[in-house]
């Protein structure tokens, strides 16, 4: 099989998300946040995108390491690179970078330290190749990350989507 180059995956997958009902985006988003919920029980510090636009929905997520006093760090953009900051609510949010809701707080968490990063993404393959949005800014922290899960909507998935040598492989995609 010749693998989808990243810009047709990326693409596809954007579209297809798109094209997805507000009804079933609704019940994807609460069995794919279940089984994330459920990944992360006996875990200690979470790494967590904040979800925009028509990604799949992290509310939930969030709230559940709130409620439970696990160490949430979200993404701040620095630069060319991520920077993970620890929140204790979605107040201690803000519009950031590209609109995205980033920390206000300056509580670094380094990657190394994350026992679960969830991994927003616009494509994905079987293998746990992902396409982001183009600028490489997860690619620069995976390596360092102790377990990474995309999680996305049954319609992102494609064929085997070509990788780079600098493209980091996620653990497991997370989807409904």
């Amino acid at each position: 099989m010749i693998p989808l180059d990243k810009k047709t995956a990326r693409k596809t997958g954007l579209a297809n998300r798109a094209a997805i009902s507000a009804e079933a985006r609704k019940e994807k988003d609460t069995a794919i946040q279940k089984q994330v919920i459920e990944k992360i029980r006996d875990l200690k510090t979470v790494g967590c995108y904040v979800s925009f636009n028509d990604e799949a929905d992290t509310s939930l997520i969030r709230q559940y390491c709130y409620e439970t006093g696990k160490v949430l760090a979200v993404p701040k953009v620095d630069g060319n690179t991520l920077v993970f900051h620890r929140i204790l609510s979605d107040s201690d949010l803000e519009k950031g970078c590209f609109g995205v809701m980033e920390p206000v707080l300056d509580d670094p968490v380094d990657p190394s330290k994350i026992d679960f990063m969830i991994v927003p993404l616009s494509s994905f393959d079987e293998k746990g190749n992902r396409t982001g949005y183009g600028k490489g800014y997860y690619d620069r922290i995976l390596g360092r990350c102790r377990h990474t899960a995309g999680i996305a909507y049954a319609e992102q998935k494609t064929d085997l989507i070509e990788a780079d040598p600098w493209d980091i492989a996620l653990d497991e995609i997370i989807y409904a």
